[in-house]
């Protein structure tokens, strides 16, 4: 009797245990969950480096004269012997560095910029007249030759930015503000057979302060990583240089050429969001 007793609870509690088990519900399948978005912010301190291309723009040298006598540099002027304008270009390479900071307000963009670029971009003229004859004071010459020279050194730009963002990781804006930049203005006369005979030249050396405008692009590829495209205008106003020359009798004529700055930049950068 109580070996039946016993197999009947056994059989029992089997039974309660089967029932039990299918009546639960089977555990909900667990699924990996998507990689979140890459969060774009472009908030805060940044710094990097940028290359590109520097270029003047509508520059042209302006020659002025003056003589104490009669006759000079210009009387030669004047005679159109030396071309009272030059037109004169430079053209090269300009690389350095860039830092900043923004701040942010849904997709509008707002920030400060500094940047230091070093600029290899010079241009001269060799200007010649081989029909000048019996200008006072040059005398008669075979050949004598006008050089006008000019080039950029370094740039410096203060700007402000306002940008946008139609999309998340690409910024577009707009910027301006004050460039400053080291230039070289050369003027040079020779003439072998003036009275004396003339191998003059100048090369003044100026810090100019000016202004820019411009607009760029620029592309968050990463969490911390930007590219950007820009151009910039800069106008650095104007610079000048001056030569002297004596001639007989103890008088002095003298040739300053003037020159109004004004450049295209273009330019890549990457830069590194902290």
């Amino acid at each position: 009797m109580k070996r039946l007793l016993v197999a009947s609870l056994c059989v029992g509690f089997s039974a309660a245990a089967f029932a039990a088990d299918v009546s639960a519900p089977a555990p909900a399948p667990v699924y990996l969950k998507a990689p979140a978005a890459a969060s774009y912010s472009w908030a805060g301190l940044y710094g990097g480096a940028n290359a590109g291309w520097v270029g003047s723009t509508g520059n042209t040298i302006n020659l002025t004269g003056t003589d104490t006598g009669t006759g000079g540099l210009g009387s030669a002027l004047l005679a159109g012997v030396i071309p009272l304008t030059v037109d004169l270009g430079y053209s090269g390479f300009l690389g350095g560095g860039q830092f900043g900071y923004n701040w942010q307000a849904g997709n509008w963009v707002f920030g400060l910029e500094a940047d230091l670029d070093w600029a290899s971009a010079k241009s001269s003229a060799n200007i010649a007249d081989f029909t000048f004859n019996a200008v006072a004071g040059l005398k008669s010459c075979s050949c004598f030759t006008t050089i006008p020279s000019l080039q950029i050194d370094w740039l410096d730009t203060f700007r402000g930015r306002v940008g946008f963002t139609p999309r998340a990781p690409l910024l577009l804006y707009a910027t301006g503000g004050l460039a400053v930049g080291r230039q070289q203005l050369g003027i040079g006369f020779m003439d072998p057979t003036g009275v004396p005979p003339a191998n003059l030249l100048n090369q003044s050396s100026s810090t100019s302060v000016g202004w820019t405008v411009g607009a760029g692009a620029e592309w968050m590829f990463a969490p911390h990583w930007s590219l950007r495209t820009e151009y910039l205008y800069v106008d650095l106003g104007d610079i000048s240089s001056t030569i002297s020359y004596a001639y007989p009798v103890a008088n002095t004529s003298t040739l300053t050429a003037t020159i109004h700055d004004r450049d295209n930049v273009m330019r890549g950068s990457v830069n590194y969001h902290f």
